[in-house]
């Protein structure tokens, strides 16, 4: 997701290199060998039928679908390729090779087609088979997220009047295959004795278990994959699992100093930020030695995917559960480059702490939590592909299907996990991109998640470099190993600033952006004022697209997300206590109240609300033009905007953050807006209407807003301007990035006009521009609509 890294950029980006670096060196001593972490392989498949009469919630989980007839053409045009036969794939296989099979099928019907309930067949056979050795394929490493108020919905009636409980479902089929142990003889030693040398077993094992490509071809999945992309999605009833039994988890189970040291240690690595993850396949959880026989306990497995892929899961109950006792079930993304968090006891996430509830939070309030690699990270298999719903999504429709085989799982039915979502970035991402096709998913809490990365990483043909460097050293330092056309697509873009419509097109094919209106599951979007990445124009165009298809939805504005929060007013009480409540009141179907539909935070770190999203606007905006002329010249890094020195002072992640910030300019045509009369809140984004003439070949300029009070930017935002310079005089308007923010009496902000930015950085744009003319309406509430918080 982003920008190649581009190695003549050092300065603070290499701060993040340097950093991604250290970590991979340093975790090469924490993970153990694919092979020798599991001692006893067991698959599971598992098969179900539903009625399609059953039901056992309140809410909808199925809508008619939009037509797709303006891709019938292309549909036909390819139909002698995907119908042609295919030859055996290995799962280590490129999953671009899987992207030509889909590319066809981006219209269609999400919902799973419900059949009609058979009859149980015979007691299935147990069988006792030997499984091949899987080939290991070390593969080289790539180098390099005004509508009609929703009206809330009822809460759930409590389940015990619900059909699934009162009219017994017909059970899910399972039927057990014990695989024989894959290993070498020297995996099986180590297996059977502690490793010697440890170090050197431990960096081989983190080594493959990034690494690791299943070997099995598409033929024992028991159809094509050609065929799988032919048709729509349906919901997976045939899940394989494969169970995983860390290295050393053994050395807790050593009599008195296992219990007393051993177990205390692995504890301890839990809670240290990303070590306890990257090194969590190796140790496993902390074993409850004090806990009866039959207690829930959290484990790991690999779920195998629709392709072959298998993708690393971990499974942790909720807090108190006992043997026989269900729960409901969150299941917990992660962000870009980290794998899936075991940390159990944190109450908040250990990277954004004021911006995501944590795995302690959700055990401690009842709900058991999901968390996994995704596909092309860590320990999964297969090549990311940017949580594409034809990928990263229907991994988790697997995961899904495999909960609900789980006793400790509540169902809402057949196959159907009482279940929510929750995650911040990455995390935010796979939530919209799941939901959009499984609807057995009851509420979702995208958290700082996106709508197009195409207009996040080349908003209006621009490159934004900053934050495209940044992603890609993430990339390249965790070995992730991403589609093989975005890192290179990625450099050329912020080399040259220009990017192939074939790579835009990629881009769009992976995106969810058309399927937003296909959820239907209520959703919370969370969206940070200051992130600079995935601003709050991204949010506002997921909320428009579900409150136009009528999904209950709810939007939260707070301070903090890919950037650093300079107001110091986000302590992740709001955002917390909101998730927790969207999540009880539409997973657990309680009679909470989740608020008014929108509410956001204002520099001041004041909370306001309206019940409608987006606000009414006032009748009267603010406005303020400029008619004298200046001419500033394009001069990279001089005088142009950002990175902000004061991130530096709120820490390493927050600096990191920060990075590609905005700042004020001296090289810059201001326009100033006239001082507030009376209270005023600007929500929304400002409209700048700019005159112009010049020469060079610079393709853009970029506006910000400044506050004349605290010469901070707001939300540290900068819009590109697409400009033509060829001495001809032009006039464009474009609506600048949202804000939030208030003006007291006899306060007042500035426009600026800039010709570089940090997070636009190019040292391919010459030339000069005049701005002939300039003026701004920023968008204002009406004071009835901007309601206080309490």
């Amino acid at each position: 997701m982003g920008a190649g890294a581009y190695v003549g950029r050092v300065g603070g980006l290499s701060v993040a290199l340097g950093i991604g670096a250290a970590i991979v060196m340093g975790a090469g001593s924490a993970a153990a060998d694919d092979d020798a972490g599991s001692s006893s392989a067991t698959t599971s498949s598992v098969s179900s039928s539903a009625s399609s009469g059953e039901a056992s919630s309140t809410r909808s989980k199925s809508r008619e679908t939009r037509d797709s007839a303006d891709d019938s053409d292309t549909d036909d045009d390819d139909a002698s390729e995907r119908d042609a036969p295919e030859p055996e794939r290995d799962a280590d296989e490129d999953d671009s090779d899987v992207a030509d099979e889909v590319e066809d099928v981006k219209d269609r019907d999400h919902e799973a087609p419900v059949e009609e309930a058979e009859e149980p067949a015979d007691e299935p056979e147990v069988v006792v088979a030997e499984e091949q050795p899987a080939e290991v394929v070390d593969e080289e490493p790539l180098v390099a997220e005004a509508a009609p108020v929703v009206a809330e919905q009822t809460p759930p009636a409590t389940e015990t009047a619900t059909e699934a409980e009162t009219e017994p479902a017909e059970p899910v089929e399972v039927v057990t295959t014990e695989l024989s142990t894959v290993t070498t003889e020297e995996a099986a030693d180590d297996t059977e004795a502690p490793v010697a040398p440890a170090v050197t077993s431990l960096v081989m094992s983190l080594v493959a278990a990034g690494r690791e490509l299943t070997a099995e071809s598409d033929a024992e999945q028991g159809t094509s994959l050609a065929v799988a992309a032919a048709e729509q999605y349906p919901i997976p009833t045939d899940v394989e699992i494969i169970e995983w039994t860390p290295p050393l988890e053994w050395l807790q189970r050593i009599p008195v100093l296992g219990p007393l040291v051993v177990t205390p240690l692995v504890g301890l690595a839990h809670v240290i930020p990303f070590v306890g993850d990257v090194i969590h396949p190796v140790i496993g959880f902390p074993i409850d030695h004090r806990a009866p026989a039959g207690t829930p306990a959290p484990r790991s497995l690999l779920v195998r995917s629709f392709d072959g892929a298998k993708i690393f899961v971990n499974f942790m109950p909720a807090e108190g559960l006992e043997a026989g006792e269900q729960a409901p079930t969150v299941l917990s993304g992660s962000g870009l480059g980290l794998p899936g968090s075991t940390t159990l006891e944190l109450e908040v996430d250990s990277f954004l702490p004021n911006d995501v509830i944590g795995i302690g939070a959700l055990r401690g309030a009842g709900y058991n939590v999901v968390t996994w690699d995704p596909r092309g990270e860590w320990r999964s298999d297969g090549r990311m592909q940017l949580q594409s719903p034809d990928f990263e999504g229907r991994d988790v429709s697997h995961i899904i299907s495999y909960l609900a085989t789980l006793p400790e799982v509540a169902l809402d039915g057949v196959n159907d996990p009482k279940l929510g979502m929750v995650g911040a970035s990455y995390g935010g991402g796979i939530q919209l991109a799941t939901a959009a096709i499984d609807h057995r998913i009851d509420a979702i809490v995208p958290t700082i998640a996106w709508n197009s990365l195409t207009e996040v990483l080349f908003p209006d043909e621009s490159v934004r470099s900053g934050w495209g460097t940044l992603l890609s050293a993430v990339l390249v330092a965790t070995l992730s190993r991403p589609n093989e056309r975005i890192l290179p697509a990625a450099i050329v873009g912020i080399l040259t600033g220009q990017v192939a419509q074939s790579d835009l097109d990629l881009l769009n094919d992976r995106g969810y952006a058309d399927q937003i209106g296909d959820i239907t599951a209520p959703t919370l979007l969370i969206q940070g004022t200051v992130d600079t990445l995935f601003t709050l124009g991204q949010s506002d165009a997921n909320a428009l697209a579900l409150i136009e298809a009528g999904t209950t939805t709810k939007v939260l504005w707070y301070c903090g997300g890919h950037g650093t929060c300079l107001s110091d007013f986000n302590d992740g009480e709001v955002v917390i206590g909101r998730t927790l409540d969207w999540l009880n009141r539409y997973v657990k179907g309680q009679d909470v109240d989740t608020g008014p539909q929108f509410e956001w935070v204002d520099q001041n770190g004041d909370w306001f609300s309206s019940d409608s999203y987006p606000a009414p606007e006032s009748m009267t905006s603010v406005t303020a033009v400029r008619t004298d002329r200046r001419t500033i010249a394009y001069i990279p890094f001089l005088g142009g905007s950002g990175p902000n020195p004061l991130v530096i002072t709120r820490g390493l992640v927050p600096a990191l953050l920060g990075v590609p910030s905005a700042t004020w300019a001296f090289n810059a045509v201001n326009l100033q807006v006239p001082d507030a009369t009376e209270t005023t809140h600007i929500v929304g984004a400002p409209e700048l209407t700019l005159t112009y003439s010049g020469n060079g070949n610079a393709e853009h300029v970029y506006a910000q807003i400044v506050d004349d009070r605290t010469g901070l930017v707001l939300g540290n935002h900068i819009t590109p301007i697409p400009v033509e310079l060829d001495g001809q005089t032009r006039t464009v308007t474009i609506p600048m990035e949202q804000i939030a923010h208030t003006l007291a009496p006899g306060q007042s902000v500035t426009v600026q006009v800039v010709t570089s930015a940090f997070n636009f950085l190019n040292f391919y744009s010459f030339g000069a521009i005049t701005v002939e003319g300039m003026s701004v309406r920023l968008p204002t509430l009406a004071a009835e609509q901007a309601v206080a918080a309490a």
